[in-house]
């Protein structure tokens, strides 16, 4: 009988020990959020946007990266006066190309590569791509474009930002051999959360333009409308809504429009699929061309 109460005995202090551990492990993680609240629980699982807790009173708690301040696991021994590092840098590159057969032989090539430094204050970035078609072995469209752009909030509002921007682009088959557009302006967010982001701005620009043929070169006022939507589907999917207008202030008929739609499922953390439609129409195009030129694409882009 003894025997099977030191046994007895024995198994509670273990359950006890293990009971204790679990509740210690329960609370390992101290999460500081931006507005000063502090959230205590267990980490279930991290990403660069998001963190999951397992919490005491409120059950799973999903929190924005974006929101954290910084915070502390025990179990991973972090400091707790170190700041979640934030990735100030992100990039990609993406490539695409497709092929059809039969009465029609198209194939179609694509690249595209951006760089994007974003802080709570300002933003950096570079872009560039490029679109390449042929069909029946003989080329039908060969277009890149680049773009370098800076932006910083103002006036203590994180809404309203100011920027600065520079374009180029090449069109072979619609005579422009190259066409540069620098422009400043104003924007501002209505929502820049990690599931809603919409923004509009405007910009003062000139357009330069350089043709292929013996057309006179353009130079020109313009001003840069765009608007800018992108919501969050199911899972980590998203679609994105970009417009472009470029009216020009010396003719009132003449301007071009810029609209992409774009669709993007993430396959892992680095790698995603998107299938973009573009359609670039300009009201006065160089001699025998088309006023809309649009294309559908499909890209595997690799995020870094």
């Amino acid at each position: 009988m003894k025997r099977y109460f030191l046994r007895f005995g024995l198994v509670v202090s273990i359950f006890l020990v293990l009971v204790f551990l679990k509740s210690q492990n329960l609370f390992a993680a101290q999460v500081y959020l931006k507005n000063g609240d502090r959230v205590n629980g267990s980490v279930i699982e991290e990403s660069k946007d998001n963190l999951i807790l397992q919490t005491e009173a409120m059950g799973v708690v999903f929190l924005d990266r974006e929101f954290i301040e910084r915070f502390i696991d025990d179990t991973k021994k972090v400091n707790i006066d170190e700041p979640v590092e934030e990735k100030l840098w992100e990039g990609s590159i993406s490539f695409g190309s497709g092929k059809s057969s039969g009465n029609t032989q198209n194939s179609q090539v694509s690249f595209g590569g951006s760089l994007n430094r974003k802080t709570n204050h300002d933003e950096f970035t570079l872009k560039g791509n490029s679109f390449y078609s042929s069909s029946n072995k003989k080329m039908d469209s060969q277009r890149w474009g680049g773009l370098a752009r800076y932006a910083f909030s103002f006036g203590g509002q994180t809404k309203w930002y100011n920027f600065y921007k520079i374009e180029a682009d090449h069109d072979r088959f619609a005579n422009i051999d190259y066409r540069l557009t620098p422009a400043a302006g104003l924007g501002y967010w209505f929502s820049d959360q990690e599931d809603f982001k919409a923004m509009v701005e405007a910009g003062l620009g000139v357009e330069y333009t350089k043709f292929r043929d013996a057309s006179d070169d353009s130079n020109e006022l313009i001003i840069i409308p765009r608007a800018f939507l992108e919501r969050k589907l199911m899972g980590n999917s998203r679609v994105f809504q970009d417009i472009i207008l470029y009216p020009s202030l010396e003719d009132t008929q003449s301007y071009r429009l810029r609209a992409e739609t774009k669709f993007s499922n993430p396959i892992n953390d680095k790698l995603s699929f998107n299938l973009s439609f573009i359609d670039d129409y300009d009201s006065s195009p160089s001699r025998n061309t088309k006023k809309n030129d649009t294309r559908f694409v499909s890209a595997l882009t690799y995020a870094f």
